[in-house]
């Protein structure tokens, strides 16, 4: 933790990484939630469409922005896997879900993870953004004073 990042404003980080160890077993989960005849073509088609944004190239933000690129490709593929798992009894969710070796609570906790994620990246986008600001608003202002004086004396 820096001095100018507060206790509680901490990076979500042991949820992040959790969120980021649990990939695979949704990949296993997404994979064998396609080819589950109990679900309908369109609960199909959402995880078809989910796994196209994934590889996409084109996303609503960009993968080339660290973190925050990947962050909305994962939130897309586990809310198509979430509405698939809706498409069955809550048993056979249940089951699908420890197939996978997943927790029937991981799914919601890890959106909401990215939701405190992104929050976070937000909040500490507009610290110092804010910053920024001051330290040009500061410099602009003894520029102006220096250039004001100069202008005095040659005058």
């Amino acid at each position: 933790m820096t001095g100018e990042q507060s206790a509680g404003d901490a990076f979500p980080r042991d949820r992040f990484i959790a969120l980021v160890g649990r990939f695979p077993r949704y990949a296993r989960l997404a994979w064998h939630l396609a080819r589950d005849d109990r679900l309908s073509r369109a609960r199909q088609a959402a995880l078809l469409a989910g796994a196209a944004y994934l590889v996409s190239p084109i996303d609503l933000v960009p993968g080339i922005i660290p973190v925050v690129g990947q962050l909305d490709d994962a939130a897309a593929v586990l809310l198509a896997i979430r509405h698939a798992l809706t498409g069955l009894p809550p048993e056979d969710r249940e089951a699908a879900l420890a197939g996978a070796g997943l927790d029937p609570r991981a799914l919601d906790d890890d959106l909401r993870t990215i939701r405190m994620t992104y929050a976070w990246l937000g909040r500490r986008a507009a610290r110092i953004t804010w910053r920024s600001a001051k330290t040009v608003a500061r410099v602009s202002s003894r520029l102006g004073r220096s250039l004001a004086a100069r202008v005095r004396r040659e005058a």
